[in-house]
C-alpha cells in the first residue's frame, strides 16, 4: 500500500495480539533472520541451529514488515509458506523444522505510490510465485485529498 497509511503499526499490533507473535523488518533481516541459522556452541564446539524469525512463530503470527525490500531471501519463504516447514541442510545437519505460520507482510509500491494500471505484482516488483502464496492481498490506497489531509 502507498507509504504513511500505519501499515507498520498495524504489523506491530498483530505480532503484538498474536499467542506467539514474531515482527521482523524486510530491510533489516535476513534468510538466516528468516529460517534458521547454523552457528558453533561456544561450550562444545559443535554446531547448532538457531531459530529464526519463521520458526520462533510457529503455531503463530509473521508479521513481516518492508516486504518489498527483502531482496533475494523470498525464496526463502515459499516453503515455508506452502509446506508450512524450512527443510534445512548446512554444516552437516539435515532436518526439518515445523513453520506453522501465518504470514502477515506489508510493502510499499515501487515509484512511491500504487499505479492502478500496473498489477500488484508489478506495483511491488515480487515474484507471481510468491504473491501466490498469500491467501488474501489488500491494497491501501491514499486518497489524497487537500481538505480532509488539512484537519
Amino acid at each position: 500500500g502507498d507509504p504513511g497509511l500505519g501499515k507498520s503499526q498495524m504489523l506491530r499490533a498483530a505480532a503484538t495480539l498474536a499467542t506467539r507473535g514474531v515482527y521482523v523488518c524486510g530491510n533489516t533481516t535476513t534468510t538466516s533472520g528468516l529460517t534458521v541459522a547454523v552457528v558453533r556452541d561456544q561450550a562444545t564446539g559443535e554446531y547448532v541451529l538457531e531459530a529464526g524469525a519463521l520458526v520462533l512463530a510457529d503455531q503463530g503470527c509473521c508479521c513481516i514488515d518492508e516486504f518489498d525490500k527483502i531482496t533475494s531471501d523470498h525464496h526463502a519463504l515459499l516453503e515455508a509458506m506452502e509446506q508450512q516447514q524450512l527443510s534445512i541442510a548446512k554444516a552437516g545437519i539435515v532436518c526439518n523444522l515445523p513453520a506453522r505460520v501465518t504470514v502477515i507482510a506489508a510493502a510499499n509500491p515501487t515509484g512511491g505510490h500504487y499505479n492502478r494500471g500496473k498489477t500488484v505484482a508489478e506495483n511491488l516488483r515480487l515474484p507471481p510465485a510468491l504473491l501466490s502464496r498469500f491467501d488474501l492481498i489488500y491494497i491501501l490506497l491514499d486518497r489524497p485529498d487537500r481538505h480532509h489531509d488539512q484537519k
